[in-house]
């Protein structure tokens, strides 16, 4: 199971009309980010794409 650590105490804004988009494929890795939710998650495009969805998840976030 992913750990996703570490957390940090930085809070990332963004404007209320920015839009963070990804989509998953039918086993819920990352198909598509848009450069807004690249940004805001820290992963560059290529450490996202094809990585399980949750990697971006607080783990204070139950799975279901």
């Amino acid at each position: 199971m992913r750990s996703n650590l570490p957390v940090t105490t930085v809070e990332q804004l963004f404007p209320v009309q920015q839009r963070l988009i990804s989509a998953t494929d039918t086993n819920g890795n990352i198909s598509y980010v848009n450069d807004e939710f690249m940004r805001i998650s820290g992963y560059s495009r290529e450490e996202l794409l094809g990585s399980p969805h949750n990697l971006v998840r607080h783990p204070d976030m139950p799975p279901a």
